[in-house]
């Protein structure tokens, strides 16, 4: 989601908008004759925005009681749900990612988590914050790696398997095999964050109380990942990748790998030649993978509070939902529930989504910080400016100790 600085004349909009459709605003009798309405405020690209829809489309048949009043936000997401928050217009029900949970969770209600229907333990706890579950878990973002396999095959580099991730070290030397010149390269550009966890390590520790990406683990990750990057590397360089799409580069030959692939490209290397391309489990240790979940306001009426219960329960765990989370066109991320892991598979039936499935199952929880995406902003510039990662010539070896002091005071400061 985007998260850029707003206007005064945008968030007064946004707050305009979203009172339109409050949870205060529309009673328990928005629809008359005992009908209750509620409102959904959520975001995502066009095609996100359509799969969700056609989800609330598949609740409001199955409950024509309930009227959902969609609000899609389309930019600046978290700014503009708290903005209405604090104005008194808070949305009925609120996608929020597990990443923001603690930022907003004063604004929800406790709300019931079944956890048993989930099939992965990380889904399972998406939704709690200090011991309380504040969202139910609906849609889990998983990272995996694609490839084209006719370079591999060309270059004479084993295949990685559909199952068993590559080790990172495996995984640097076939990309430094299969880079061929300036402007074929054998990987995308590596995410710091993500590589981080491949690597073995961890930006927070498990309890979100310290950060740790200034450790031995942080430092060789940020060695690997800015010198992947530099004239000569096997990955494109920050100006050469700036702007560019890199599912486009790997379809045109461009680069062998593409870690990082998230489930929203499925439609994009369903549409390409699968005796190409395919994709494989993310190196390593994975990367984090965002967990979205729905919020429930605290001014919602006790009416309200009802429909939103069987809303939430709908979207998250039942396969009228849940089916509709990929197609051959979209997808908004992978589903939750083991019964839809099939309808899931069956968007691209050619293409190994078992992967993502598979890192779903095998996630590490993402540890629940307050001010999260604040902080990490703030430390992306930070080593962005400094180190080779992005455009500067400090040894990471002096950079990311000072780096993890910088985030241990905000962490302080924001009081987890």
């Amino acid at each position: 989601m985007l998260r850029k600085t707003l206007t005064a004349a945008v968030v007064a909009g946004s707050v305009l908008m979203l009172t339109a459709c409050s949870s205060g605003g529309s009673g328990s009798g928005g629809g008359g004759g005992g009908k209750t309405t509620i409102s959904f405020a959520f975001w995502g690209s066009n095609d996100e925005s359509a799969t969700l829809k056609a989800m609330v489309a598949a609740f409001q048949q199955a409950h024509p009681d309930i009227t959902v009043q969609e609000n899609w936000i389309q930019g600046n997401y978290e700014q503009k749900l708290q903005t209405a928050i604090a104005g008194g217009a808070a949305p009925t029900v609120a996608q929020i990612s597990d990443t923001s949970l603690p930022s907003f969770a004063r604004a929800f209600r406790p709300v019931d988590v079944n956890g048993g229907a989930y099939y992965s333990p990380a889904v399972a706890k998406g939704g709690a914050y200090d011991g309380t579950n504040y969202a139910v878990p609906f849609v889990a973002k998983s990272k995996v790696m694609a490839i084209d396999k006719s370079m591999f095959t060309a270059a004479g580099v084993p295949l990685p398997s559909g199952t068993t991730p590559m080790s990172p070290q495996d995984f640097v030397a076939a990309a430094k095999k299969l880079t061929k010149g300036p402007k074929v390269f054998g990987s995308a550009p590596l995410w710091f964050d993500g590589w981080l966890i491949a690597e073995g390590g961890t930006y927070f520790t498990p309890d979100g109380t310290k950060c740790a990406m200034g450790d031995p683990t942080g430092v060789l990750t940020a060695q690997v990942v800015g010198a992947a990057a530099q004239p000569g590397g096997f990955a494109p360089t920050q100006g050469q990748a700036q702007g560019q799409d890199m599912v486009q580069w790997l379809a045109t030959g461009k680069i062998a790998m593409m870690p990082d692939f998230g489930p929203w490209n499925i439609a994009k290397i369903a549409a390409l030649d699968p005796a190409k391309f395919d994709i494989v489990p993310m190196p390593g240790k994975g990367e984090p993978m965002e967990i979205d979940g729905l919020g429930v306001s605290k001014t919602a009426s006790d009416a309200q509070v009802a429909a939103a219960k069987t809303f939430t329960t709908f979207m998250s765990s039942d396969p009228a939902a849940q089916n509709q989370l990929a197609s051959a066109k979209s997808a908004l991320g992978v589903p939750v529930i083991q019964g839809s892991v099939d309808a899931f598979k069956a968007a691209a039936p050619k293409v190994n989504l078992q992967a993502f499935v598979d890192a779903v199952q095998n996630a590490v929880p993402t540890p629940h910080v307050k001010n999260y995406v604040a902080i990490s902003s703030q430390l992306s510039n930070l080593w962005d400016t400094r180190t080779a990662i992005g455009s500067g010539h400090e040894d990471p070896a002096v950079v990311m100790p000072q780096i993890q002091a910088t985030c241990q005071k905000m962490l302080d400061d924001a009081g987890k």
